[in-house]
């Protein structure tokens, strides 16, 4: 199972309680959290490594999950103008000043929520917080920087996924896959929807969702819990929240009744395919043998997809599965390029032959180990750099479950080949499929 895959989550408790967290018989770097009287949480994690570095982080419980039909791309949008201007610093202030101080800076939107970063020397981290509290309470949001930003958001979405046909396929699967949950778009958002926000609407987005409630301070590095706190209370503690947030998206994704099969048409000189699967949430019991799955069918060159589909029957340029858990439940996912000349049909076929041999329980023990393995290994590689740490527990911390993080490793040490093919009886049905076939029109 790949970091990213991993999950978090510490409990809020009442004002100014610190908390430690108890790692026990795992490869986990020791943590420490408190929260203000605001319900801001923030999370320091100590490396002392000598490195004079440490990664800033503000995580945002909010992501294209929040967004309702008609206004999708808003969460995105908004991660775009949050380097814009504010009541102290002018539109690129905020990008200037990190650089300045030999910093470098960035954010992301996911379904699930959204991050912003800086990555810096440690003497520094006060200073990132410090700008991070005034894009929490004073971005001015103008219609002059709205307006030619919009455009900008709308050019990469037809450099993304328009007019690249991966993009367009993956876009395509998601509205398929899911049709009553706001998974059903990605977080770039519709065009029509893109090209029709107003300022008004972003403005209303943002006092809802970026309140100190709604956020997580994540700071990992050469760096002191002491510090952290001590920093985070100065400039957060006396911002307020101004709204009740939306607790719960209440829109449940029905359970599919039937097996889909939809063909897509661009400008591609190869086919391709995307397969989805429905999965539970990124909480459930079967996740870690889900991560396994994907692991076996994907990871490396041993992987079942690259021996058979690149390497023997050389079928596809690329082909990958992902197990992609989110807060909702998620979807098992197969991607893959066809060579020129092959149908993406014809691999579908290989992969669900593949997928019924896993089925069959036709795993062997080596392979089992395999994963145990580089599991591990990799696990243990990405504890070493301040900023995969913070995201790591960020990405989860923010989310809200920390129990199937702690208990991973011992989880996985005690998986075996049954578990696996469990899972592939359980989830990769035909009734419960979603297939893409990307092509030419002819």
């Amino acid at each position: 199972m790949s970091i990213k895959r991993l999950k978090l989550f510490i409990i809020h408790f009442s004002l100014f309680i610190i908390f430690t967290g108890d790692l026990m018989a795992n490869s986990l770097l020791k943590y420490h959290t408190k929260t203000l009287e605001n319900g801001l949480q923030i999370v320091a994690i100590e490396m002392d490594n000598g490195s004079d570095v440490v990664s800033t982080n503000i995580f945002y419980n909010v992501g294209s999950r929040n967004e309702i039909m008609g206004k999708s791309g808003i969460a995105h949008m908004l991660e775009h103008l949050n380097f814009k201007s504010t009541e102290n610093l002018k539109a690129g202030e905020f990008d200037e000043i990190v650089k300045g101080f030999g910093g470098v800076n960035n954010a992301s939107t996911s379904f699930d929520y959204t991050k912003y970063f800086i990555k810096s020397s440690s003497k520094n981290m006060e200073k990132s917080l410090e700008l991070f509290a005034e894009l929490m309470q004073n971005l001015t949001l103008k219609d002059e920087e709205f307006q030619p930003e919009r455009d900008v958001v709308a050019e990469e979405r037809r450099w993304r996924t328009d007019n690249n046909p991966m993009g367009y396929l993956q876009y395509r699967l998601f509205n398929n896959a899911y049709i009553y949950h706001p998974y059903h778009w990605t977080p770039i958002g519709f065009t029509q929807d893109i090209m029709n926000w107003s300022i008004e609407d972003i403005k209303d987005f943002h006092s809802t969702y970026y309140q100190p409630k709604n956020a997580v301070i994540v700071v990992a590095g050469d760096i002191t819990k002491e510090e952290v706190f001590e920093a985070s209370e100065k400039y957060f503690a006396k911002i307020k929240n101004e709204k009740e947030i939306p607790q719960k998206v209440h829109m449940v994704e029905p359970q599919q009744d039937g097996e889909k099969n939809i063909t897509i048409y661009k400008d591609s000189q190869v086919e391709m395919l995307a397969m989805a699967f429905h999965i539970p949430n990124y909480e459930h019991e079967d996740q870690v043998a889900l991560s396994a799955l994907s692991e076996l069918l994907s990871a490396g060159k041993s992987s079942y997809l690259q021996k058979i589909l690149v390497d023997e029957k050389r079928l596809v340029n690329s082909v990958y599965a992902y197990n992609l858990e989110l807060t909702d439940p998620g979807l098992f996912l197969f991607v893959a390029v066809c060579n020129e000349g092959i149908k993406a049909k014809d691999v579908k076929k290989e992969i669900d032959n593949i997928i019924k041999n896993i089925k069959d329980g036709k795993i062997s023990q080596k392979e089992i180990e395999r994963i145990k393995i580089n599991t591990k290994a990799d696990f243990i590689f990405s504890l070493e750099s301040s900023s995969s740490v913070a995201s790591l527990y960020g990405s989860y911390f923010v989310r809200g479950n920390t129990k199937p993080l702690f208990e991973y490793e011992k989880n996985i040490e005690k998986l075996k080949k049954e578990d696996i093919s469990k899972v592939a009886k359980k989830y990769l049905t035909k009734k419960n499929s979603t297939t893409v076939i990307l092509k030419k029109e002819k």
